[in-house]
């Protein structure tokens, strides 16, 4: 699963134009840990998936499915932008959460 879910990182990393080191700025953590994460050699933790989940506008569940191409085409928005900091990341992710948050109400209401 690990392994699976380290693709879906780096998938989805790549559909977004994101590198190694600009993701591991935004979660405040070492480049090496996000190449640990996509090469299955760790286990990523909860509360950094969480952050992911924001930052790429997808569920928490895309992380855990058994198709790396199924989560990659579960991104409701996807744009690359070369010069960017820490700063525009971390709107990328508030407007991420706000998408995915709306998409649940969305089913929630829809359905009725």
């Amino acid at each position: 699963m690990t392994n699976i879910t380290g693709l879906i990182i780096k998938g989805l990393r790549d559909k977004y134009g994101y590198t190694q080191d600009k993701v591991a700025d935004f979660l405040e953590i070492k480049r090496e840990m996000i190449s640990f994460y996509e090469t299955g050699e760790r286990e990523v933790p909860l509360e950094i998936l969480e952050k992911l989940s924001d930052l790429f506008g997808v569920n928490l569940d895309v992380f855990f499915v058994d198709n790396v191409d199924e989560a990659v085409a579960e991104v409701v928005f996807a744009f690359r932008k070369n010069d960017f900091d820490n700063d525009d990341m971390e709107a990328m992710a508030a407007f991420g959460k706000i998408v995915k948050n709306y998409l649940k109400i969305n089913n929630l209401y829809g359905n009725r």
